[in-house]
């Protein structure tokens, strides 16, 4: 399941907070939390005006700004305890529990301010993604459509439906949901790379391309962005462009780079034909850990395909050490065999 960005409500923006989520995901959307509650009323030239705040209700959305979520929560549920009505109160009551893992007192409090006031979008969509991360598909994307329901051009929405009607196989709604979101957020590089992915997943690959390509000039500096572009344009046929992004995604993610990160470089990489690169890469991964086996196993086709066949039977014999049963184990098992051969004849001497 791909990650999708929580709808934060832009009350933490009035804090002064960056866009975020409860759970590790892909920054939200910029076209649709960089707005406070009444810009964002504005803008759309329409008069559903965001619930009031009274003072407690702020000062409890500065404490979750600050990341401060259990002070929060206490505050919040004294608001609610005397205001049960207060539909704001509840909604920062329901963020406040997200960001405690507590699901339960989350979809409460999500629930009573829908009940206190059924036009508030952000609840429906917020309620909608935390059923979708519980894979309560079916009320998810009820939650989810009532939500672009009463707000037609609320992008994360969009993007959380699209999320969840692929998830549900509905793959065509999804990709038309993908789209809008895509068209209401321009800046956004999510919904063009999860369109892309769904695209490619349809067996549609030049849109798929199209649609990757169009998402790498907006994914800088979005390490999760860039790799799963990479590895669609790689997977959709498109090496160069797929190196491209996964040299990007490297570089940005710098001294934390991982394993797994170099390890799809590397995939691109031998996919555009640049095996000494490939190579490099996958060294530097084995040797930020040794016992990542996917490195080990990659390696070892890299160096069978060029030839060094005693180096490529170390690599898969030690992949199969780490993981013998393995998603890679069957096939390292038959290329380890055709390398000892190869050895063998190279060396002009038996080898066990």
């Amino acid at each position: 399941m791909r990650p999708a960005p929580h709808a934060w409500l832009s009350v933490l923006v009035l804090a002064g907070c960056g866009a975020g989520s409860v759970r590790p995901a892909p920054a939200p959307p910029t076209g649709d939390v960089e707005a406070t509650f009444d810009e964002q009323a504005r803008a759309r030239g329409r008069q559903d005006e965001p619930p009031a705040a009274s003072p407690e209700v702020l000062r409890a959305e500065e404490l979750l700004a600050a990341g401060r979520a259990s002070e929060a929560r206490r505050a919040l549920e004294t608001v609610v305890a005397s205001h049960p009505g207060d539909a704001r109160a509840q909604l920062d009551l329901g963020l406040a529990c997200e960001m405690l893992e507590d699901d339960a007192c989350a979809e409460r409090a999500y629930r009573a301010a829908i009940a206190a006031r059924a036009d508030f979008p952000e609840a429906h969509n917020n309620l909608g993604l935390l059923l979708r991360n519980r894979e309560r598909l079916d009320e998810a994307i009820a939650a989810l459509r009532e939500a672009v329901r009463l707000r037609p051009d609320y992008a994360s929405a969009w993007l959380n439906l699209a999320l969840a009607l692929e998830e549900r196989g509905e793959l065509q709604p999804a990709s038309e949901a993908y789209e809008r979101a895509a068209s209401l957020a321009p800046r956004d590089p999510m919904s063009r790379v999860n369109l892309g992915l769904l695209r490619l997943r349809m067996g549609d690959r030049d849109t798929a391309a199209l649609e990757l390509r169009r998402a790498l000039p907006l994914a800088r500096g979005n390490l999760a962005a860039l790799q799963a572009i990479g590895n669609g344009l790689r997977r959709a046929g498109q090496a160069e462009a797929a190196a491209d992004a996964m040299r990007q995604a490297v570089e940005l993610a710098g001294e934390q780079v991982t394993p797994a990160l170099l390890s799809e470089l590397a995939l691109a990489e031998a996919a555009a034909d640049r095996g000494e690169r490939a190579e490099a890469a996958l060294r530097r991964a084995i040797e930020i850990d040794e016992r990542y086996g996917t490195a080990h196993f990659l390696l070892g086709v890299v160096l069978q395909a060029r030839g060094a066949h005693g180096d490529a039977v170390r690599h898969f014999e030690r992949y199969l050490a780490l993981e013998p049963n393995g998603p890679q184990a069957s096939a390292a098992r038959e290329r380890l065999q055709a390398a000892r051969r190869s050895a063998r004849t190279s060396e002009g001497r038996p080898r066990r």
